[in-house]
């Protein structure tokens, strides 16, 4: 019960994190793949993975 809590809480942040990174880079001009985006997207997938089990 307590990790698919968690793994909600931590979708949220990363679909939050990758939507704001995006909107930021398209705003200010910069290359939307950065390291950055790389790392939220694991993030949202070790959140799946915390979901699921």
């Amino acid at each position: 019960m307590l990790f698919r809590l968690l793994g909600i809480a931590v979708i949220v942040l990363a679909i939050f994190a990758i939507v704001g990174n995006i909107s930021n880079a398209k705003q200010f001009g910069q290359k939307i793949l950065t390291n950055k985006l790389v790392v939220y997207f694991i993030v949202l997938i070790a959140g799946i993975t915390l979901l699921i089990y």
